[in-house]
């Protein structure tokens, strides 16, 4: 007897739909920029979710450039775009390719040097940065995923002890930090590449440069895969 192929249905978290219709509402114009949202108790009420789980919906907009929060006042439309295939003010597709250009050529190279460098205090900074990484994307926390997932590769870029390659990684670390954020917002389609983040750990953790490198490599192919389907 032949079988109808199904498919597992994957879970979603209630911060991922509540994303999906956040930025619906912003691709079919119902609001548009400079538009006030509704005060966080009315989109409580409105989405039928708790205070945390609006904040951080709002939190990841906010870092991914489609929302202002001005204190004391509220939140606001920053850009009226079509969703992900729109960039931020401050950056362009163009610059998103250079960014990434550079970030391979340094991340590779700071791996590979992190391997043969680092102390265990610097696998105790980054093994913590890396679980709080896991855990914030297990539990859908995005806003810090991106800041530990950035910080996880800061770390690594401190061990490889060269001060002017961690300078340089820091400048191109900020614009990912953006980039993080704006990928990161279509949940369906982000790709997961925590096993390469783990890859890239032991490696270092095993004084491998070489597979350290190639973790690297496989960790910024994944980043490139989401890069070209989004922008």
């Amino acid at each position: 007897m032949t079988h109808i192929e199904f498919k597992a249905i994957p879970r979603r978290k209630l911060v991922d739909e509540v994303l999906d219709q956040m930025q619906t509402l912003i691709r079919s114009g119902r609001y548009k920029s400079g538009d006030k949202l509704p005060p966080e108790p009315e989109l409580m009420k409105l989405l039928a979710v708790g205070r945390s789980t609006v904040r951080e919906a709002v939190k990841v907009l906010t870092h991914a450039g489609l929302l202002e929060v001005c204190q004391g006042d509220g939140t606001y439309i920053r850009s009226s775009s079509t969703g992900l295939a729109a960039v931020s003010q401050t950056l362009t597709p163009k610059n998103y390719a250079h960014i990434l250009e550079a970030r391979r050529i340094l991340e590779i190279e700071v791996t590979g040097l992190a391997a043969l460098r680092r102390t265990d205090a610097d696998l105790e900074v980054m093994r913590s940065f890396l679980n709080q990484r896991n855990d914030a994307l297990e539990k859908g926390r995005y806003a810090e995923y991106v800041e530990a997932d950035i910080s996880f590769h800061i770390a690594v870029a401190q061990a490889g002890k060269n001060e002017v390659l961690l300078e340089m990684y820091k400048v191109v670390a900020e614009s990912l930090k953006e980039m993080l954020s704006q990928l990161i917002l279509d949940t369906r389609q982000y790709e997961d590449n925590t096993v390469y983040h783990e890859a890239v750990y032991a490696a270092i953790e095993a004084g491998n440069s070489d597979e350290a490198r190639k973790s690297a490599i496989q960790n910024l192919d994944a980043v490139h895969r989401s890069q070209v389907y989004h922008f």
